[in-house]
């Protein structure tokens, strides 16, 4: 009989792929905030603000991913913000809660984190073993991996995603990117030479598998290919490869605080990832360059 793997944030474009390459080898039950897709057999509803869990969802459950997560590029408001903390810690909280209530011990807790955990003002290389920021964000995400944390308790053992720009054709800044350049426009925001820390979709998902496969992953990871560009040379590949007549167009970081604020700091972020505890494990990202991920 296939393990049971359950998945938060089952909307998202990283829980389709993760769904996609699990789902051959595991039974998938997800979570969903929409009532209109819960089918009672694959799908389960809950609401983390009522601190309702369907508990047949988690019934049996040998393997938890928390991918749940309201998006960090939403409006920087008070409201947002705590739908932001709450999609994430509150969800991993009220999963253990109903874990511990039911006696449901899952072999491993994988959890989305972030970067942004060093702090958005920071610059030169962070390892796992680094402070954490002191800006809102790196709080949130110390929270997010505080509450991961507290599956420990059940004899889980615990990993943490602390995870670079995901990079897909089909969805993020990637995808927006290659149809701007479509049309012949690519826009460089803020330093050009700013470092971007990226790993592609796929990697990601193959990354949980060997999590949930392999009882030496603990703990966090950041995960990033370890192949560092800049935004620079990340929009000139694009246009080599997909329209080398595209127009480059670039927007002065302080344009971009005008429009955006506060929320202009994560396009403006200095630091770059050290990935020599992931290289450790022996995982080995398959996309190392942008030239991988447009050929494919």
């Amino acid at each position: 009989m296939k393990e049971i793997v359950l998945i938060t944030g089952s909307n998202g474009g990283l829980a389709t792929d993760v769904k996609k390459l699990l789902s051959k080898s595991y039974q998938i039950r997800s979570l969903t905030t929409k009532k209109q897709d819960v089918n009672g057999r694959t799908i389960f509803y809950w609401d983390i603000n009522k601190k309702y869990i369907d508990i047949d969802a988690l019934k049996g459950c040998n393997h938890i991913i928390h991918l749940s997560g309201y998006s960090i590029l939403k409006p920087w408001t008070k409201k947002n913000k705590k739908l932001m903390y709450e999609s994430r810690i509150g969800g991993a909280i009220l999963l253990f809660n109903r874990c511990e209530e039911l006696n449901i011990r899952p072999s491993t807790f994988i959890s989305a984190s972030a970067s942004g955990i060093y702090g958005l003002r920071e610059h030169g290389f962070k390892n796992e073993k680094d402070a954490v920021g002191i800006d809102w964000v790196a709080n949130m995400v110390y929270d997010w991996e505080d509450a991961a944390n507290k599956f420990q308790q059940l004899g889980s053992r615990v990993v943490q995603m602390r995870l670079s720009l995901i990079l897909s054709k089909t969805y993020g800044p990637l995808r927006y990117n290659l149809l701007a350049m479509k049309y012949g426009i690519g826009v460089i925001l803020g330093d050009n030479k700013n470092p971007v820390n990226w790993i592609y979709i796929s990697d990601v998902s193959n990354f949980i598998l060997e999590a949930i496969k392999n009882d030496n992953y603990q703990g966090a990871y950041n995960l990033a290919n370890g192949k560092i560009i800049s935004q620079n040379s990340l929009v000139k590949t694009i246009k080599r490869k997909i329209c080398p007549y595209a127009l480059i167009i670039k927007i002065p970081i302080f344009i971009i605080k005008l429009f955006i604020g506060e929320k202009s700091l994560i396009l403006n972020n200095k630091i770059s990832l050290s990935v020599e505890k992931l290289n450790k494990t022996g995982f080995i990202c398959k996309y190392n360059t942008i030239e991988d991920i447009l050929d494919n």
